[in-house]
């Protein structure tokens, strides 16, 4: 059975890997993979902290909820992050289920911006690196 620690390390290593994506879907012109894999970098790196406490939500709509209650009303990350991870939850729902979706692609720069100060925060304030 892996530990806690292994746990957060793999989900730390899953949100690496999702920004990375994200940063070169665009290039292609991929823009609706781009937005789900910004989201999932958002989702790894606060599904580990959320781990750290012990918790592990079942759902997305569990994570968000979660996130909120631990993190964001507790003031110990900045409601802006909670109001990144709506609007990426809900962006990502849209792309990936919707027919027509729309993607904003303009927005795409700031969105994944935010999701790596984001994952910053996370790894700085919980005292994470890593490992490449």
């Amino acid at each position: 059975m892996k530990s806690k620690s292994d746990y957060i390390t793999y989900k730390l290593k899953k949100a690496d890997e999702s920004l990375h994506a994200a940063q070169v879907l665009p290039d292609n012109k991929l823009y609706a993979d781009a937005l789900t894999k910004i989201y999932y970098a958002a989702f790894h790196a606060i599904s580990a902290l959320l781990i750290e406490k012990e918790l592990n939500p079942k759902t997305h709509t569990g994570v968000k909820s979660l996130f909120h209650k631990e993190f964001i009303f507790t003031g110990i990350i900045d409601k802006s992050f909670a109001e990144l991870f709506d609007v990426l939850l809900a962006k990502r729902f849209e792309a990936d289920y919707e027919v027509f979706a729309f993607i904003n692609e303009e927005k795409i720069p700031s969105q994944l911006e935010q999701t790596q100060q984001l994952i910053k925060i996370i790894k700085e304030k919980f005292q994470y690196k890593s490992n490449d």
